[in-house]
């Protein structure tokens, strides 16, 4: 849920001025003092506190180097102990060509539209390939809960961010983006990064039959769609007034 803040101050120096701060996340994060344990230093739930990016911001950092380059690792962000963890399966992390990773644990509470929203598990590195898997798979090409069809590669935007959409017939789906071919299924969903995450549901009809699967893998966030696919008559009367802008503009 947003917070929205409207300030208006008047009769300044340089005369009124109004100051609009809109979309401004909620803060209060599950883990309040988070560290990193994980393999890459041992398990350690005290040894390896993070560091809150600004006062106040709720967002927390801790690099890690001297990786193997590529190298995977499973983690968890802790409260300095094993009392409190996020999430709740193991997460998981690549280290860059240089051996290096850059954890964030943002614990702001967002109304994007993507998930989670709260507790957000960042990281400095992309796997590079992404597949959307679920049990409609097979209506596109290939199997069912395979994450190495490359018939549902996810294609990449830039920024981290992947997408992938299909029209599938009406009914009630399963589905989330997992690493492409990972053994452990490494996942981003509706619940955080993890290992073999939750998947999301979702129902489409005659009209609502277009899924699009997204996934940041900068910040750990995924959402899915299901939007219309416009009728093949509604494709003709856009075109028809294309056509006829087209004509106006060279007629004047």
């Amino acid at each position: 849920m947003q917070k929205h803040f409207t300030f208006s101050l008047s009769r300044l120096a340089v005369g009124a001025v109004a100051i609009n701060l809109s979309i401004l996340p909620m803060m209060g994060g599950t883990i309040t003092t988070p560290h990193v344990a994980g393999s890459l230093q041992g398990w350690d739930p005290g040894t390896s506190p993070m560091t809150e990016t600004f006062l106040g911001s709720d967002i927390w950092t801790r690099t890690f180097t001297g990786l193997t380059p590529g190298s995977r690792h499973e983690w968890k962000v802790t409260d300095g102990t094993w009392g409190s963890t996020l999430p709740s399966a193991n997460s998981w992390l690549f280290a860059d060509g240089s051996g290096d990773i850059t954890i964030t644990y943002d614990g702001n509470t967002y109304a994007d539209g993507w998930s989670s929203s709260k507790d957000r598990l960042g990281l400095s590195t992309d796997p590079g390939t992404w597949t959307a898997v679920g049990d409609w798979q097979s209506q596109v090409g290939g199997g069912n809960w395979d994450n190495a069809n490359a018939s549902t590669l996810m294609t990449a935007l830039g920024g981290g961010i992947y997408q992938f959409s299909a029209t599938l017939t009406p009914g009630s789906y399963s589905g989330k983006a997992v690493v492409s071919g990972s053994i452990s299924w490494d996942s981003i969903s509706l619940d955080s990064r993890s290992i073999n995450t939750a998947n999301w549901n979702f129902t489409t009809d005659a009209i609502n039959n277009l899924v699009t699967f997204r996934v940041d893998s900068f910040k750990g966030i995924s959402q899915v769609l299901v939007t219309p696919v416009p009728e093949p008559a509604t494709f003709a009367l856009v075109g028809c007034g294309l056509a006829g802008l087209l004509i106006y503009r060279r007629r004047k």
